[in-house]
């Protein structure tokens, strides 16, 4: 097995079925501090505890990905768990950007009876706890770089150049 690049934070984004209680993470996108990112799409047909919410709406102008298509690309929430675990293993801190994000890692390893082998934090919140800043300070320097696109790649990829920033 190759060694491991030593990171000291990243970034993790979700894509969603839709904005509800009854959503659940259809996306998992992360970008290491070094570089590297990556994306794996989750099959919600693999969660035993009943992932059937849909917002169609989200899937026109949002993320644009189907049900067909998670189907028979996504990978399983144990396989998808697995993964996070062993890549995000050894860094420091795992940032998002939205409570949201938050609920959908409980979900996602809530279907796969694990636990997370990192600590996910909403940057906004750690931003105000070490006195570097505010979640809305934050998101205007995260727009003056673009929108999201609504994909986990290249949202986690955003979050990470405009979180340098802030760390660095």
């Amino acid at each position: 097995m190759k060694a491991k690049e030593c990171n000291t934070w990243a970034t993790l984004d979700f894509e969603s079925s839709g904005l509800s209680k009854w959503s659940y993470p259809i996306e998992v996108g992360y970008a290491l501090s070094k570089g590297h990112s990556d994306s794996v799409l989750i099959n919600p047909m693999s969660a035993a505890d009943g992932w059937l919410y849909w917002d169609e709406v989200a899937e026109v102008n949002r993320h644009s990905l189907s049900r067909r298509r998670l189907h028979q690309d996504g990978l399983s929430v144990l396989s998808v768990c697995q993964h996070l675990n062993h890549t995000l293993c050894g860094v420091d801190m795992v940032f998002c950007d939205s409570q949201w994000d938050l609920f959908w890692l409980g979900r996602l390893y809530r279907a796969a009876y694990m636990r997370p082998s990192f600590t996910l934090i909403e940057i906004g919140h750690w931003l105000s706890q070490h006195q570097r800043g505010d979640s809305q300070l934050f998101q205007r320097m995260f727009s003056q770089r673009g929108q999201y696109q609504y994909r986990a790649k290249p949202d986690a990829e955003q979050i990470r150049h405009t979180l340098q920033y802030f760390l660095e």
